[in-house]
């Protein structure tokens, strides 16, 4: 009766709950406790030193989770306590993961291509994949050279826009040489004389300021500019004296003597380095004269013959040194004269007898009276001729600088013009005049002369801060340049400014030739960036490894994985794979077409309008397309940072690149726009259908969470977030049509 009774029952008492199902409830709060708590406390660098926050605290929770899953009644509780547990470990262990994530999805995409090869046979495939491999190989090979060789020449031209044109801007600028080229006018790069009148000759000008050298030129209407030619190993050089022969330019500093080639051979010029090999340069730059008894000493005066480019004269802070042979060998001159003087200036001129005399001015060494001005002797030489040094009558003044009378013709003026000047000399008292028959007379010029050069077009003198210039000794003088003045002038004396100043002439060039701090900045920042990703070389070695063993058996890596599954999930599992399988193929096909469509037209487009390593830009533009949204600016940052390699290695000027940079803004939103509403719909129409907004909030979350990386997964994670929803949604309808045949069959039987 009791058991009829029980079985006819309708509302059974329900069972109290059992032990099993205590410890269960027990399980999941402490384990929802744990997960409030390992989220609070983040990644932080504390707690790392929490051992409940140990790693195999995670793992043994969701072991303990799956043992208690069949005593929860609320099994999707469960579910989301493993999969915070599950999200927080990934992130926790992501620089150790990283390598097989990255190993794995090289091979799948390395297996994708290799698939996607038109060759079946194997021998057809290896001889491909080995071809592609030697292409690609030699275009980086290629590209890493032409990557190197601008990269020098922007680091070259960015110290020369910071000498000739960021210090002069700040700290200003002073004179500190001058010379002039005569050329005849069929020679390239030559200016027209100052002065209107018809010349037979043409003169390029070369100003030394503090920061470099200058070549001056005149446009078809007179108006005169300069453009700096400041390069090489003369850059923060300190030049004191400035010469110029037909085809060579040489600079004097404090440490050894410059030159310069006006126009090279095609074949280059061949140079002695320091330790006596031969080098030959290819382009013009300034390079140092190796091999001379000043290498290391003060050259305070040069001069080049008119008649002869091959005979050099350098005066230094101990003596006077002369080559004939355009500077491979030297001799000292008159060491019993010059051995224990400081040169000054030094001049070479064909006198209206036509003799040739070299002029040299020079002081005593002498220490020990440091308050008394000092005392410049005038020597002159016969050139050719068996006669020594001789002294010319003392002038009253300290000489700062040589040259010779203006070399106006004869029957140009009239003879009552014509003036017997052969030598100037310029002191801090003004400008002095030498003839053999009235010894030294001053001109009317009274302000301190430092700088003193002669051409056709006149004489030209000037100080510090301006030059002018005289046609002959009887007209009046012009303005021919003024130095500029920095936006620090007028706060020169103020404590900051000095300090300002000190730190863009000393500190700023001192770290640039050394290197030394900028290497341990470039070590720190990249040591930074290896240690954020994991350490970056040995996470790319990692992912090499696991993606060569991954391509060999990338097949049974999964198999094995489905065969760790109970044996009734199986078929459900491979249906999940087969779907994102799937999936991931069709969108890498409309990837890959997309990258070589924006790849060819960035190509083209940037080739067009001249942007350096424009085959470069163009892959590297179609390469970042892959990137969601953010991609085509990208590629277009590419070509900015192209230009602006290009403008520091001298390739155009700011004009060219301020038009080319605006091109290249228009052609970077052109190819987005072309592949916004043509290239992508058409070709990815075909492969995953994914929401614009799902894919930008995608890319937002996987740079949070996953940085660079997270941004070029962001698409892919999303199709396999799509294609496990939609196996679900078919595995869940199958369920419901198999429940309500079970449901209505009982029925049709009846």
């Amino acid at each position: 009766m009791r058991s009829e009774n029980s079985e006819n029952n309708v509302n059974p008492q329900q069972p109290a709950l059992t032990g099993a199902t205590i410890l269960a409830i027990i399980s999941v709060v402490l384990t929802a406790g744990w997960i409030a708590f390992a989220y609070y406390k983040g990644s932080t660098s504390d707690s790392n030193r929490i051992l409940l926050l140990h790693p195999v605290v995670p793992i043994l929770l969701i072991v303990l989770l799956t043992r208690v899953y069949r005593w929860i009644e609320i099994k999707s509780i469960i579910i989301l306590e493993i999969l915070a547990i599950a999200g927080w470990l990934f992130v926790r262990l992501l620089g150790a993961l990283s390598p097989f994530i990255l190993g794995f999805c090289f091979a799948y995409v390395f297996r994708f291509l290799w698939n996607a090869l038109p060759f079946k046979k194997e021998y057809q495939r290896g001889v491909a994949t080995v071809l592609i491999l030697v292409v690609c190989g030699g275009a980086l090979f290629y590209t890493g050279r032409q990557v190197s060789q601008q990269a020098r020449q922007m680091g070259s031209g960015l110290m020369k826009f910071y000498y000739e044109t960021v210090l002069p801007y700040v700290n200003g600028e002073t004179f500190n040489a001058i010379a002039i080229g005569v050329n005849p006018p069929v020679v390239r790069d030559t200016i027209a004389t100052p002065d209107s009148g018809e010349k037979q000759q043409t003169e390029t000008f070369y100003i030394a300021t503090n920061h470099g050298v200058y070549r001056i030129q005149a446009d078809a209407e007179g108006t005169r500019s300069r453009v700096g030619i400041t390069t090489g190993a003369l850059l923060g050089k300190r030049i004191k004296t400035l010469t110029t022969s037909r085809n060579v330019i040489y600079a004097g500093t404090q440490k050894g003597l410059y030159r310069y080639y006006k126009v090279l051979p095609a074949s280059g010029v061949e140079i002695v380095t320091a330790d006596g090999s031969i080098r030959r340069i290819q382009s013009q730059v300034w390079h140092k004269v190796e091999g001379t008894p000043f290498d290391t000493t003060s050259v305070q005066a040069v001069s080049t013959p008119h008649w002869n480019s091959s005979q050099i004269y350098v005066g230094t802070q101990a003596g006077l040194y002369t080559s004939k042979d355009a500077g491979r060998t030297w001799n000292e001159v008159s060491p019993t004269i010059y051995g224990e003087r400081s040169i000054v200036s030094i001049t070479s001129i064909e006198d209206t007898n036509g003799n040739r005399i070299t002029y040299v001015a020079s002081t005593a060494q002498d220490d020990s009276e440091p308050l008394e001005p000092l005392t410049t002797t005038v020597h002159w030489y016969l050139e050719g001729s068996s006669l020594g040094w001789d002294p010319l009558p003392p002038v009253t003044q300290t000489v700062y600088a040589l040259t010779g009378a203006e070399t106006t013709p004869r029957d140009a003026v009239d003879n009552s013009q014509v003036s017997d000047i052969e030598l100037y000399a310029g002191t801090p008292d003004g400008l002095y005049a030498w003839n053999r028959l009235n010894n030294w007379q001053k001109e009317e010029v009274t302000t301190e002369i430092m700088l003193l050069a002669t051409a056709p077009s006149g004489l030209y003198a000037g100080d510090r801060t301006v030059i002018r210039y005289r046609i002959n000794s009887t007209s009046g003088w012009r303005p021919f340049t003024i130095n500029k003045i920095g936006i620090t002038h007028t706060y020169r004396d103020e404590p900051i400014v000095k300090q300002i100043q000190t730190y863009l002439t000393e500190r700023i060039p001192a770290i640039a030739q050394t290197g030394g701090e900028a290497v341990r900045w470039v070590s720190k920042f990249v040591g930074s960036i290896a240690y954020g990703f994991g350490g970056f070389l040995v996470t790319l070695l990692l992912s090499f490894v696991v993606f060569v063993y991954a391509n060999q058996s990338f097949d049974n890596y999964f198999r094995s994985f489905i065969s760790l599954l109970p044996e009734h999930r199986r078929d459900t599992v491979k249906s999940y794979l087969r779907e994102i399988d799937k999936n991931l193929q069709q969108f890498l096909k409309g990837q890959v077409t997309v990258i070589a469509i924006i790849s060819a037209i960035s190509c083209i487009a940037y080739s067009i309008i001249s942007v350096p390593f424009a085959l470069v830009v163009g892959l590297l533009a179609g390469l970042c397309n892959a990137i969601p949204t953010f991609g085509p600016f990208i590629g277009g940052g590419f070509a900015f940072l192209a230009m602006l390699m290009g403008l520091a290695a001298g390739d155009f000027g700011v004009v060219d690149f301020l038009i080319r940079s605006a091109v290249v803004v228009g052609v970077a939103l052109g190819v987005q726009t072309l592949d916004n509403s043509l290239v992508s719909p058409k070709v990815m129409s075909d492969a995953v259908d994914v929401d614009p907004l799902l894919i930008m909030f995608g890319v937002i979350v996987g740079a949070t969470v996953l940085g660079f990386w997270g941004v070029l997964l962001a698409i892919p994670i999303i199709v396999v977030i799509k294609s496990i929803i939609a196996v679900s949604r078919t595995l869940a309808a199958d369920q419901n049509v198999e429940s309500t045949s079970a449901k209505t069959n009982p029925l049709e039987e009846n």
